[in-house]
């Protein structure tokens, strides 16, 4: 009987899971495009012909070491990061989306150090 209960608790907690997926990704889509304009995509799709409700299928993020990319077309969320040399990609890493945050935020890290970087020697370059 404790197998059943625990069943049941285990397949509640997956729906919930599903449910605020689709939450997260309109949030993290609405954030990481207003944060970055330019450096993100966000691909939506209408739900129907006639409906004006557009959801979430996939989000592409480029920064200085690659690009990050999340496809949301079925229920459950892939992300990978992709390292491209030249326009081509040379390497493609499937990341669980916990990593996937954890190294795009490590990466936004470096990109804004090294953004305030040049900015201080330029700064210090036209000021001198």
């Amino acid at each position: 009987m404790d197998e059943i209960n625990s069943f049941d608790l285990h397949a509640a907690w997956i729906r919930r899971a599903d449910t605020d997926l689709h939450a997260f990704l309109e949030a993290l889509a609405a954030r990481l495009e207003q944060a970055l304009p330019g450096r993100v995509q966000v691909d939506r799709k209408r739900d129907g012909l006639l409906k004006a409700h557009k959801h979430i299928t996939g989000v592409t993020v480029q920064t200085d070491s690659g690009r990050y990319v999340l496809d949301a077309h079925n229920p459950h969320v892939q992300t990978s990061r992709q390292h491209e040399v030249r326009g081509v990609v040379v390497k493609n890493e499937t990341l669980p989306l916990d990593l996937w945050l954890q190294s795009l935020e490590n990466d936004l890290r470096t990109l804004s150090g090294n953004m305030q970087n040049a900015r201080g020697i330029l700064h210090d370059f036209l000021t001198s």
